[in-house]
């Protein structure tokens, strides 16, 4: 039982090691998903931001070149040609529209001068100046002199029939502009949108980012056709993981409780199997106590009876031709029948009559052959070795007697036989050895097979003893039962 406690112990703990392989299994596909899924929607919304600001930057760029042409054909006519471009400027978030001379004066500006202003100094105006180059050029933000406000500054250069840099004109759109159309595609509080130019220079975030934060962020970028520009989009990983991290909490806590509840029920079915070996244990002894019953009862006061009915019975045909050989006989079977008394009342008391020493050892075998043969046609003869009856442990010493008994009545009741030995003696390699032989007329193979309770008895005591029971029986040629057993067992 106990090995099937052992093992069933396993299995539930392989069970929970098992348990918690596949949902370490699942938690690291759902992980991996959500970030596979995170990163493939912050990419597509990269995409959908960088052509949004490509299509805003070439509406941008289209403005500054008509109005550009617009200024050359006649500076007076820039107004009205502002105007028509109002709305469309508006929807960029138009603050200011200027046109600079080759010397970075303002010469036209859509918001009203206090002063004339020089813009020479502006990266802005230098890069138009220095590069040769027909194209828009995109500012960092820069706080405007004269909207008084952060603005990112797109210009192209203006040149003049020669085709010598005569100036540049200039469209400002403040950047919570852009902001605010990031704001309304991002898919979480958490994400951040940055519009980075190709010189690393930040032209418009959502919002400021942590700088340790940043480091454990998603981030997925695009460029912006063909401009030098970039969208970063970046999540944060908490909210890129948050369905992930719901579903562990669940998983770990469905973990929990089955765990225990294998825990439980191992416990349960251990306490189970606990109990059952303990009825099973019960019930061996309660087994044991009932063959110890029958074979005190049967070897002792059944044969004991039995040997007394056969006195009474030979008495009674002793009475007609030897008066005083059945009285003594009588007498004798009184005597015996008191001392069944005597053994019936120790047994059930619980106070096993064990012989005590060599002499009583002796009077009681010799008890058992006399008064069983007394008056027979059979004649026992008593061969004892007495130092191996002085070496015999008291319990041995019963069941010696007992088999015995058994033997020496199997002989009376079933042999009828001439002749029969008990014999009690040292075994060449030390131990003890007890023989019932005679010569009576034997038993069929079948029947020496089957054995009777009286012969199952000898073998169980045989048994008890630590020894081996062997019996010998053939029809016509007698029997012989032998056990043999450690002098020390």
């Amino acid at each position: 039982m106990r090995p099937a406690l052992t093992n069933a112990m396993l299995a539930i703990g392989a069970s929970i090691v098992l348990l918690w392989a596949a949902i370490a299994f699942v938690l690291q596909q759902a992980r991996s998903q959500a970030i596979e899924w995170a990163s493939a929607a912050g990419e597509h919304t990269a995409r959908v931001l960088a052509e949004y600001e490509a299509s805003s930057l070439r509406a941008i760029d289209l403005t500054l070149r008509y109005l550009r042409e617009d200024w050359l054909r006649d500076p007076r006519s820039l107004d009205a040609a502002v105007a028509r471009h109002q709305e469309d400027l508006r929807r960029e978030g138009l603050i200011q529209v200027a046109v600079v001379d080759a010397d970075g004066w303002i010469r036209y500006s859509r918001l009203p001068l206090e002063k004339p202003l020089n813009f020479a100094d502006r990266a802005y105006f230098q890069a138009q100046k220095a590069s040769g180059r027909d194209e828009m050029h995109i500012s960092g933000p820069v706080m405007g002199r004269i909207t008084k406000q952060w603005a990112i500054q797109f210009t192209r250069p203006i040149r003049d029939r020669a085709g010598a840099f005569a100036g540049i004109i200039v469209v400002a759109l403040p950047p919570p502009a852009l902001e605010l159309v990031y704001r309304d595609v991002r898919a979480s509080s958490d994400d951040v949108v940055t519009l980075v130019r190709s010189d690393g220079v930040v032209l418009a975030r959502t919002r400021d980012l942590d700088p340790v934060a940043s480091a454990s962020r998603l981030v997925a970028q695009s460029k912006v056709g063909s401009y030098p520009l970039t969208v970063y989009v970046s999540q944060g990983m908490d909210s890129v993981l948050a369905g992930y991290y719901w579903l562990r909490r669940v998983l770990v806590a469905a973990g929990i409780l089955s765990s225990a509840l294998l825990l439980v029920l191992g416990r349960l079915w251990q306490s189970r199997r606990r109990l059952h070996g303990q009825v099973l244990e019960q019930e061996r002894r309660a087994a044991e106590s009932r063959e110890r019953m029958m074979l005190e009862l049967h070897d002792g006061a059944i044969q004991s009876i039995y040997a007394v009915g056969m006195n009474l019975e030979r008495s009674r045909e002793q009475i007609d031709r030897d008066v005083a050989g059945a009285k003594r006989t009588i007498a004798g079977a009184t005597a015996h029948l008191n001392l069944v008394i005597q053994d019936i009342r120790n047994f059930i008391a619980g106070q096993a009559s064990l012989p005590q020493g060599e002499r009583e050892f002796i009077q009681e075998l010799e008890r058992i052959v006399p008064e069983a043969s007394s008056g027979d046609a059979t004649r026992f003869e008593l061969d004892i070795d007495r130092a191996v009856v002085r070496e015999l442990k008291p319990a041995q010493a019963l069941h010696l007697l007992r088999i015995a008994r058994e033997g020496v009545s199997n002989v009376l009741r079933h042999a009828n036989a001439a002749k029969a030995q008990v014999c009690l003696s040292r075994t060449p390699t030390g131990g003890v050895r007890l023989e019932i032989s005679d010569d009576g007329i034997g038993m069929r193979e079948d029947a020496a097979q089957s054995r009777g309770l009286g012969l199952h008895h000898i073998g169980a005591r045989g048994q008890k003893l630590a020894g081996r029971t062997s019996i010998e029986s053939a029809p016509g040629r007698g029997t012989r039962i032998v056990v043999e057993f450690p002098a020390h067992a």
